[in-house]
């Protein structure tokens, strides 16, 4: 079993390590697309990452929820993993819905410059 602060640190360096990848899949593979569509996408995968669910519903020690999903409905079924997939589930629809707001103001950021900047 872990100690306190290694478990800790553990968790620390899988949140960076998650931000980290998504920055870098907007770096290299989202380039040239449009910032509301890498918000729109970017949100909502951060979501999936980071969100932290129990590893039993009894237990005291969080793992990622989407790890916890994965493990528990392929080895015990659908029912163990309820636990963990309902944040897993409110967290990402939150950060899409999030997400969308977000891309509809960029664009409608993105068309008002332009007009004024044709007009000018």
């Amino acid at each position: 079993m872990l100690t306190e602060s290694a478990y800790l640190g553990a968790l620390i360096v899988y949140a960076l390590s998650a931000m980290f990848a998504v920055a870098l899949m907007n770096f290299w593979l989202l380039r040239s697309w449009s910032p509301g569509f890498k918000v729109l996408l970017s949100l909502p995968l951060l979501s999936l990452l980071l969100t932290p669910a129990f590893i039993q519903p009894e237990a005291d020690t969080f793992a990622p929820a989407v790890v916890v999903v994965a493990f528990q409905w392929l080895s015990q079924g659908q029912e163990a993993a309820t636990h963990a997939l309902r944040p897993l589930l409110l967290f990402t629809s939150i950060s899409a819905g999030l997400g969308v707001v977000l891309a509809l103001i960029l664009a409608w950021l993105g068309r008002r410059s332009s007009v004024q900047e044709s007009e000018a």
